[in-house]
């Protein structure tokens, strides 16, 4: 387990990738996030990888369903290989979320590893979010913004029961005046993937990356891949404030938000 921890002033430092898939779940996917779990850069860091614990998530039937979750560095966690199994029998058209952490906000521990589930909703997150964040009416388990701000989602959600629309909402309104380097969402409900991507620290643009790849089979959201993962796709970048959703039938939808 990592030794590593940071200053309030810093953000949560991770790495994730979101799947929609129609065919053979890509478990390149997942062994490309476990590279990176070891290998991985941080801003202002000699250290690499991304070593405070791992999560993996995906819809069976509709419902989210814990695929492994564990404290331990995901390079080196054998339980990490046997989720990856698990995840080669996942049945189509499906979504998966996977996130590698390196903590700031939160101890490391299993109740503040992502992705978090409530109800039909799961998230990751990268970024941390300072300053006052609302309260939602459900508790957090953990002590991290990142499931104080899922809580906002889910809330809103519960009211709209439209994904994007509630994304959307926590990030314009509900953390209007909240200050963060980078923000970085994976959301799904398991009819769709949204994700989102903020930068406002121009000298940590490179961490806070999303991309785009979309093949015949299958379309993923990923921050950091080693080269040559997603080579056989389209490949594209999110933009600074830009909103993707997808769905389960691979249609992909843009916006700018900012």
């Amino acid at each position: 387990m990592s030794s590593r921890r940071y200053s309030s002033e810093e953000s949560e430092m991770c790495r994730m990738v979101g799947v929609v898939f129609r065919s053979r779940f890509p478990r390149e996917s997942l062994q490309a996030l476990r590279t990176v779990a070891g290998t991985g850069r941080i801003p202002e860091e000699t250290e690499l990888g991304h070593r405070d614990g791992w999560g993996i998530v995906a819809y069976e039937a509709g419902s989210p369903t814990q695929i492994g979750k564990s404290e331990r560095p995901a390079h080196v966690d054998p339980s990490f290989d046997s989720a990856m199994d698990d995840a080669d029998s996942l049945s189509p058209p499906s979504i998966l979320i996977a996130h590698v952490r390196a903590a700031s906000a939160g101890s490391v521990s299993l109740r503040n590893t992502h992705p978090f589930i409530s109800d039909s909703l799961v998230l990751a997150h990268n970024g941390t979010v300072r300053g006052h964040i609302p309260a939602g009416s459900r508790t957090p388990k953990g002590e991290t913004d990142s499931e104080k701000l899922f809580m906002l989602v889910a809330d809103r959600y519960e009211r709209t029961h439209d994904l994007r629309e509630s994304v959307a909402g926590v990030v314009k309104e509900d953390l209007k005046g909240t200050t963060y380097n980078g923000m970085v969402l994976l959301v799904s409900d398991g009819s769709r993937l949204v994700g989102f991507r903020k930068v406002n620290h121009q000298d940590w643009e490179w961490y806070y990356k999303l991309r785009l790849a979309e093949r015949l089979t299958d379309v993923m959201l990923y921050q950091e891949v080693p080269e040559g993962c997603a080579a056989d796709g389209r490949v594209s970048e999110v933009g600074d404030g830009e909103l993707v959703t997808v769905g389960l039938d691979l249609r992909v939808a843009r916006e700018k938000l900012f």
